[in-house]
């Protein structure tokens, strides 16, 4: 049987009283590598137990493996409505957004209206989609939609208001929560010292125009340029790099092949009996990069990925992060992941730690006020918050930060000014007292201090954390 984390318990309880309370379309947002399909495949799971019938959707085919995978994980007998599937009879289907539409369009005996309708990576719902087309269908059912980044390409939300289909958010923990629980690897990104120059790079739909952008990108200097961070920083580790068109990421891999490195392209046609064995040679190290084009942005989850190469300029926030995503999953062993952001896009949108403020109308940054979210460490190079003033990565102390805006907290019945500074202060002191619990005993006890709902697995889960890395350490020596 799984295990729900803290978290998720919460998430679903809220999605529960979200129900209650009379709405009927809630969206679960909770970061890449937080476990959004272990929270929806146990409601679907839950939902089954009383009867009733449920519809999973997707818009990938991997998506639709993974649920299956997660379905079967729980007990949960079910369907796949995909070209090619064989039909069944199963109260529980997981299928194709694009088969669907396709077969409703059919559907006079009511074979595909079901009671409840979860979507996966739902910042895709829209009313005039494919998408909207399986929720018209089935417009008497509940809905859930499930996201990391709940807004679209063009900033807009996900709520009804905004020609969507939600009428309520549910918000999990940011993804700085999970990076210091052990539940996401802490980014640390790394761009060149000279950006691109994009200005004449026309935008189209909210985003920059492919065959301009591949102009100014796919250079021999700019993908050399990632082949050598790429071996300062992640040297033979598994990394993905995302780029702009098929023939950008075969310039990518040519490349890396030319440095001595194992690479592929995978592509939306890369048959799926050969993608399915680059993924896995990906996470096994039989493969060192994996040049995508629109293909792993979003929910392939291979915890080994060791490194994100951002390759594509992109205005989008979602699918940045989404990109970024792919290299945040923890693993045994795995204490960071390196981003080496060659696109700009974290000077562009920021670090994927930042604080968002996500509602059903859009995304809100706290932008600083003169307008840059990142800085350049002078000790290691990594790009850091504007309000950081001592890098984690390597320690080097900024004698001047940046005045910010004003926040507080309270403690112990009083508002005091939290400030950078003191934001530091409380980083380096939870990290030190993590250090300092050697035992499990005391690791529980720092826990319930710090009120985690499952101390003493989340105890278990930090010392199978640190035997994982000491024998990863061992046989380097």
């Amino acid at each position: 049987m799984i295990a729900l984390y803290d978290y998720q318990d919460t998430a679903i309880d809220s999605l529960r009283q979200a129900y209650q309370s009379g709405k009927k379309a809630p969206l679960l947002v909770m970061p890449t590598g937080a476990g959004k399909t272990v929270c929806f495949t146990y409601m679907a799971e839950q939902a089954q137990a009383k009867d009733k019938r449920v519809l999973l959707v997707a818009h990938r085919k991997e998506l639709v493996n993974q649920i299956s995978a997660a379905l079967n994980a729980w007990g949960v007998s079910h369907g796949i409505i995909t070209a090619g599937a064989k039909p069944t009879r199963h109260s529980v289907q997981v299928g194709m957004v694009q088969t669907l539409a396709n077969r409703i369009k059919l559907d006079k005996a009511g074979r595909f209206k079901f009671d409840l309708v979860i979507i996966d990576e739902a910042h895709h719902a829209t009313q005039n989609s494919t998408w909207g087309a399986v929720l018209q269908h089935n417009s008497r059912a509940k809905l859930l939609g499930v996201t990391a980044t709940p807004c679209r390409l063009d900033g807009k939300g996900l709520g009804v208001e905004a020609q969507g289909f939600f009428d309520a958010m549910v918000l999990g923990p940011s993804a700085a929560n999970l990076v210091e629980r052990g539940r996401l690897a802490r980014p640390v990104v790394y761009a060149p010292a000279q950006g691109l120059d994009l200005s004449a790079v026309k935008r189209r739909g909210g985003d920059y125009v492919a065959s301009q952008l591949v102009a100014a990108v796919d250079r021999s200097a700019i993908t050399g340029d990632a082949v050598a961070h790429y071996q300062r920083y992640c040297d033979k580790q598994a990394a993905i790099a995302f780029t702009i068109t098929v023939a950008h990421a075969s310039h990518v891999v040519e490349q890396f092949k030319a440095a001595g490195y194992q690479a592929a392209v995978l592509t939306g046609s890369t048959p799926d009996k050969e993608r399915a064995q680059m993924l896995k040679d990906l996470g096994n190290g039989k493969l060192q990069i994996l040049a995508s084009c629109n293909v792993v942005s979003e929910g392939t989850d291979i915890p080994t990925v060791a490194a994100a190469i951002l390759l594509r300029p992109t205005e989008s926030y979602a699918l940045a992060q989404q990109q970024i995503g792919r290299a945040l999953r923890a693993a045994p062993g795995k204490d960071k992941a390196i981003i080496l952001d060659h696109a700009g896009n974290v000077l562009r949108h920021g670090l994927p730690t930042d604080e968002v403020e996500w509602s059903l109308e859009g995304m809100q940054r706290k932008k600083h006020k003169g307008g840059s979210l990142v800085k350049t460490c002078n000790g290691c190079s990594a790009l850091v918050s504007i309000r950081t003033t001592q890098c984690l990565e390597c320690n080097f102390v900024f004698h001047a930060p940046i005045a910010t805006e004003r926040s507080f907290i309270e403690a112990e019945g009083d508002l005091v000014e939290m400030t950078p500074e003191r934001l530091l202060e409380i980083r380096l002191r939870k990290r030190q007292e993590l250090i300092s619990a050697k035992t499990k005993q005391q690791l529980v006890a720092l826990g319930q201090e710090r009120n985690y709902k499952h101390p003493a697995f989340w105890a278990d889960r930090i010392i199978e954390g640190r035997a994982s890395y000491r024998a990863q350490q061992g046989s380097h020596v």
